[in-house]
């Protein structure tokens, strides 16, 4: 027993071994034959793995990124207050320097393991001609160190040292000051300490730098610092009723890369921001990566759904199958995801760079870790098992067995089979648009060659081209009849009109695209003599002519060997693909599309676009399940204009859109995805800026106001929220300036205690006149404000107006001129280029389908050219589908975008929303020429 329970283990082995090799077979010789539909899904695998590369690296490098130690980076640690408020949980960094005693000072100078505090406070020295300049202590350039380049240090009160960036030589004279010296660092005037006390004031200072004894350790010296502050119990210099109850005023000790905490304020908000922004977007790279991919695979599989059932007709087995295609798949995966990942690590290097220059501006290192380099790999390994995950159901849909109808149950697959058993498949594209007629019994006279059938794809071919025995009569095999039954309309399709007399019109077969009579000859009828020569037109021939296809020919039931295979009566053109289920979920998806993008009206700024971005997302997936039905509609209603302007090509991609509607849909999804992502992506931002613009020209010009941001606290499905908002500082005089659009109460009664709101921020807070509103400005302070205005141009004019004198205290340099953001810039080109790329692997995935779609396509070209259809009407029959997709495609891209869109610009910009026709143009203009490249040039290589 145990022998025949070892045999069995080693036959099971060598059978599995066998059903390996086979499948290795199979997926070789796929390759081969399959070369240009591959060749098109590497490139696609290349660029997902490229992009989702340098999306890996960007990721990896802005998670850790840091605030830049260069001021400081000389003392080991430095103390500074707290630059985070709180509140029940939640955390948000402050903009505004928030101060610390200068008693602190003195406090660490007795702590024994200190040698030398050195602190420091920027200010603003104006000068003469209106312009200001930011001063500090000379002392505290011994913190970064910066070096004297020339002349010496400042020793009286009318002397400074400038830097190098102010250009100024030794003996100049600046702000009622003389240069006696030049240093490296930032630009700024060097004072000495007397001086520096009296013009940046003596109660409290920025950053207080230690710096240890001899023989004291970093660490040794931090744990001091912190027992010192700790026992004496020492706070920021907020005002203990001004401070949040969840803000402890706690001193922070800071040491290492820490330390750039307490130099650029706008690093951690930046850094905060940026890591929202590639969390959101990585969402969508994924979401469309994901699509592009699952999309080119079952579309490179679909069209050889004969050949995979021809495979399951002569015994393989759905492993095998899966196997195979896996193989397949795998084998051209692989190596274009590996080469996208080696390709992402320079690419990324390149692009990144000024970035890089640009977050250094705001005070962010963003550092390139060599460790994170092979981050690109991980994703070149999801890439490849989304491509075998993508095969698998493709693979089923292709080869699944189905039992034919009328078939009893103890038949086998393909039925009853005369001749011992054996039947020989018919090629699905020959049995759809040539007639099927019995094969003669004896030699007939050799027929013209635009008789002869065409292949479907593969090893189909074979069987396809040689003339099938007697035994094929028989019922085709189950597994064929599956696979043939491509979604189609059924009806009867006329070719041409009638262009006189003499004229063949003939009647496809159900779904077919030619005439049915089109490779038959006749000898009877009213048309002998004639034959087709290309579609629309006929020529003369001795003997037979082409017969209507309306009813059977003369002679049928009589063995004769022109008996045609009987037509299908003419029907209404109804669309046949997919589900009853497939529709129903479809408009079930679109309506909760809509639902979202409708809740947008009703929700704040943040939330109307949420909402919006994931309306567009549910609408796409709805348009793709509708595919095949909406491409259907739309021939439906273009059929009568493209038949009469189209000629016979218009007729050939009328009849081949309705006979596979499914093929179409799929070539029109890519296209309603690029349009809607772009659309709203594009949109959304042009609307916002122009809806700024607009306001700003009507509320005039708030030059010299005081901006800076404030913070409110809220809860969101129960979890607390801080939100930062901008606001303006403004005096009466300024106020008296600007036109605000107020809608309740009167900007005259601005003044301390008070604040005017816009009118979303008023919406969102659920607050009106005479309320009280508790904000925390930009240093953390906290105040309660009586509200004494709603206004509605907040977008140029922020979401608050404040008195001046109330904010200035609060603001860490109001003296300040007005400079760009590099922060806001550096997000806003971030996002572009991501939109950017993400739009490019969208119209890649345009490309490719389509690609893939024409190559597969390539037998029914060759078939129609044998039944008598001109280069030129082939040309005709493409390019009329090229149009159709792509017009379809972006007016349903558009329709999508277009109600998220709507509903965003009214719920926060109240204005309809903007496209800049520029955009517009070069949206329309990417997609068809993607479409036309994708469409017409794989026809035109043999």
């Amino acid at each position: 027993m145990n022998g025949a329970t070892g045999d069995g283990a080693r036959s099971g082995a060598r059978g599995a071994r066998g059903r390996a090799g086979a499948a290795a077979v199979l997926a070789r010789a796929a390759l081969r034959h399959q070369r240009r539909s591959w060749r098109t899904v590497f490139v696609a695998v290349l660029a997902t793995s490229l992009l989702l590369g340098c999306f890996a690296l960007a990721v990896t490098t802005v998670a850790l990124g840091r605030p830049a130690v260069e001021r400081y980076a000389a003392a080991p640690v430095v103390v500074t207050a707290d630059q985070t408020t709180r509140h029940r949980g939640a955390q948000a960094p402050l903009t505004e320097r928030l101060r610390i005693p200068a008693s602190v000072a003195d406090l660490l100078r007795s702590v024994p393991e200190v040698a030398r505090v050195v602190t420091d406070r920027e200010f603003r020295v104006p000068a003469d001609d209106g312009t200001t300049y930011p001063g500090r202590l000379w002392e505290a350039a011994e913190l970064a160190p910066w070096e004297l380049r020339e002349g010496r240090a400042p020793e009286a009160a009318g002397e400074v040292v400038a830097s190098a960036d102010l250009d100024l030589p030794v003996g100049a004279r600046v702000a009622g000051y003389r240069v006696v010296g030049v240093a490296d660092g930032p630009a700024a005037l060097w004072f000495t300490a007397p001086e520096a006390a009296r013009l940046g004031g003596q109660d409290t200072v920025d950053v207080i730098g230690v710096l240890p004894g001899p023989g004291v350790s970093t660490g040794a010296l931090s744990t001091a610092v912190r027992a010192a502050l700790d026992a004496a119990g020492a706070v920021d210099a907020r005002p203990a009723d001004e401070r949040p109850a969840d803000d402890t005023g706690e001193l922070r000790v800071l040491t290492g890369d820490g330390r750039g905490a307490a130099e650029a304020l706008g690093a951690t908000p930046l850094w905060r921001d940026l890591l929202a922004l590639f969390g959101a977007i990585s969402g969508t790279v994924l979401m469309v990566a994901g699509l592009v991919l699952a999309t080119l695979i079952t579309r490179a599989l679909r069209h050889r759904a004969g050949e995979l059932a021809l495979l399951r007709a002569v015994g393989a087995q759905p492993g095998q199958l899966r196997a195979t295609v896996c193989r397949e798949a795998t084998a051209v995966a692989l190596p274009a995801a590996l080469l996208g990942a080696a390709l992402a690590v320079p690419v990324f290097a390149l692009l990144w760079r000024p970035v890089t220059a640009q977050a250094a501006t705001a005070g962010l290192a963003l550092p390139v870790v060599p460790w994170a380099l092979p981050a690109p790999l991980l994703t070149a390994a999801l890439t490849v098992a989304a491509v075998a995950l993508a095969a698998l159901p493709a693979t089923a849909a292709s080869g699944r067995p189905a039992t034919p109808r009328g078939s009893g149950k103890n038949q086998p697959p393909g039925g009853p089979a005369p001749d011992g058993g054996r039947a020989v498949p018919q090629p699905t594209a020959a049995r759809r648009l040539l007639p099927q007629r019995r094969q003669p019994t004896a030699p007939e006279p050799p027929s013209r060659p635009g008789a002869t059938g065409a292949s479907t794809s593969g090893a189909a071919e074979a069987a396809a081209v040689a003339p099938a025995p007697r035994a094929a009569a028989g019922r085709r095999p189950a597994r064929l009849t599956e696979a043939s039954a491509e979604p189609r309309v059924s009806g009867r399709v006329t070719l041409a009109p009638d262009d006189g007399p003499g004229h063949d019109r003939g009647t496809a077969s159900p779904g077919s695209a030619v005439p049915a009579d089109a490779g038959r000859t006749d000898t009877h009828g009213p048309r002998a003599g004639r034959t087709p020569d290309r579609l629309g037109g006929s020529r003369s021939t001795p003997g037979r002519a082409g017969a209507a296809a309306d009813g059977p020919e003369r002679g049928a039931g009589t063995g004769s060997p022109t008996t045609p295979a009987p037509v299908a009566p003419a029907a209404p053109p109804t669309p046949a693909a997919g589900s009853a289920g497939r529709r129903i979920g479809g408009l079930v998806v679109l309506g909760l599309g809509a639902a979202s993008a409708g809740s947008a009206v009703a929700l704040p700024g943040d939330g109307a676009a949420a909402a919006a971005g994931a309306a567009v997302v549910v609408m796409v997936i709805g348009c793709a399940l509708l595919g095949p039905w909406i491409a259907g509609w739309v021939l439906g209603l273009l059929a009568r204009p493209l038949r009469r302007l189209g000629g016979a090509g218009g007729w050939l991609a009328v009849a081949h859109g309705r006979a596979d509607s499914a093929r179409l849909g799929a070539a029109i999804v890519p296209i309603v995805l690029v349009t809607a992502f772009a659309v709203v992506q594009l949109g959304a931002d042009a609307s916002v800026r122009h809806a700024t613009a607009e306001q700003a020209r009507a509320a005039g010009s708030a030059e010299g106001a005081l901006a800076t941001t404030v913070l409110t606290t809220r809860s969101e499905l129960g979890d607390p929220v801080i939100d930062r908002h901008p606001a303006l500082g403004v005096t009466a005089e300024e106020l008296r300036a600007l036109d605000p659009g107020v809608r309740a109460g009167d900007l005259g009664a601005l003044g301390p205690g008070t604040v005017a709101v816009g009118a979303d921020r008023a919406r969102a807070l659920g607050a009106g006149v005479g309320d009280t509103l508790t904000l925390r400005y930009g240093d953390g302070t906290e105040a309660r404000l009586r509200v004494v205005a709603v206004y509605e141009r907040s977008l140029a004019l922020g979401a608050f107006l404040l008195d001046r004198g109330q904010l200035a205290p609060h603001v860490t340099d109001p003296d300040a001129p007005p400079a760009p953001a590099p922060a806001q810039d550096l997000e806003r080109r971030l996002s572009t280029a991501a939109v950017a790329a993400i739009a490019a692997l969208a119209l890649l995935a345009v490309c490719s389908t389509l690609t893939v779609i024409t190559v597969g396509r390539r037998p029914e070209r060759d078939l129609l050219r044998r039944v008598g259809a001109g280069r030129g009407q082939l040309g005709t029959m493409l390019a009329v589908e090229a149009a159709v997709v792509a017009v379809t495609g972006l007016l349903l891209g558009a329709a999508v975008a277009a109600l998220p869109l709507t509903a965003f610009s009214w719920a926060t910009l109240h204005a309809p929303p903007y496209l800049p026709p520029g955009q517009a143009a070069a949206l329309v203009a990417a997609v068809v020429l993607t479409t036309a490249a994708g469409s017409l040039l794989p026809a035109l290589r043999r």
